[in-house]
């Protein structure tokens, strides 16, 4: 039988990893937003599930910085390379601006400021607001309050460890969001009841083969596409111009960008003429080839940066580059 990973997950790959993952119009999406909830909260229980295309890719973790280029006010997504452990011109650009005695540059800090969210598959198991939803696999669209308790679950400070995503030894998920100020709060969201197992049509399944197909079965049902579509993406060259272009607009003084950006360790005189950030390596993530086989055994502001240890200047001078030609 084919993907049997999803029956024994390795709970390392829910975690964040350590440094070396938007879909409004999304019908895919599961979306428990306070307006479309009972007088302005929203009350739900859902299940997280492994991705039967790729369990290891259960979890989506992005990073990414909404762009506005001042000049003709369109918008730009662009995903922050900071995802991948890579070097990230727009994190730098915007803790130069934050860090500097300059009110002014910090305002402008504001246009770099990095998001941050986590996609998941999940089953709708009840859902009082729109129960033609419930028994549907999903699109969850989370922040780092869920991913810290997501997290809180598999390594607990005390107590016996548990991985949400485990389609036998799992727990529901008490969504509970409501309106703090302007923003979703999910302070009240919790994990409930006991360790057990999915339920499909309202039977609870059971480690046997003939459960394990109708799992299977089940969650193909659901959206196929979570790494292709909300997974971090490569620059394209067209990316890279249009993002060179919205950094001129936003700090459109050659001099004082040099100025802010002077103070990198990767940074120095190039010659290269080349397209800007056009020689970024890319790391693309490997797909699970067995989805059941043998295993051994988550919309926030910017943080401060954390110190790491200097490593020799990358051959590609991508960023170099990028600095040269601003």
């Amino acid at each position: 039988m084919d993907n049997l990973d999803i029956f024994s997950l390795d709970n390392e790959d829910f975690l964040k990893p350590e440094p070396a993952t938007t879909g409004s119009g999304d019908a895919n999406i599961y979306k428990p937003y306070p307006e479309l909830g009972k007088d302005g909260v929203y009350k739900a229980l859902i299940r997280f599930l492994p991705n039967v295309a790729n369990p290891k890719k259960s979890k989506i973790h992005k990073y990414y910085v909404w762009l506005k280029d001042p000049i003709d006010n369109s918008n730009f997504v662009a995903d922050c390379p900071s995802t991948v452990g890579k070097k990230s011109i727009l994190k730098d650009i915007f803790w130069k601006l934050k860090n500097s005695p300059s009110a002014k540059d910090q305002e402008l800090a504001k246009s770099f400021a990095r998001k941050e969210d986590y996609y998941s598959l999940v089953q709708i198991v009840k859902d009082p607001n729109h129960a033609e939803l419930e028994g549907k696999v999903m699109v969850f669209k989370f922040g780092k309050k869920v991913a810290d308790l997501i997290e809180q679950q598999i390594k607990p400070e005390y107590g016996n460890p548990c991985n949400p995503y485990d389609l036998f030894e799992g727990k529901n998920f008490g969504i509970h969001v409501r309106k703090v100020g302007d923003w979703n709060n999910y302070d009240l969201c919790q994990f409930v009841g006991e360790k057990g197992p999915i339920s499909i049509d309202g039977t609870a399944v059971e480690k046997s083969d003939d459960d394990q197909k109708r799992i299977v079965e089940y969650l193909k049902k659901g959206p196929q596409d979570l790494v292709d579509k909300y997974d971090y993406k490569e620059w394209t060259d067209e990316d890279r111009d249009k993002i060179t272009s919205i950094i001129r607009n936003i700090v459109p003084d050659g001099r004082m960008v040099a100025e802010i950006l002077s103070g990198s360790p990767d940074s120095k005189p190039s010659t290269s003429t080349s397209n800007p950030l056009k020689n970024e390596a890319k790391k693309t993530p490997e797909a699970a080839d067995d989805f059941f086989g043998d295993s051994k055994s988550l919309d926030e502001v910017e943080e401060a940066p954390k110190a790491a240890p200097k490593k020799p200047a990358s051959s590609s001078g991508s960023l170099d580059d990028l600095y040269n030609d601003l």
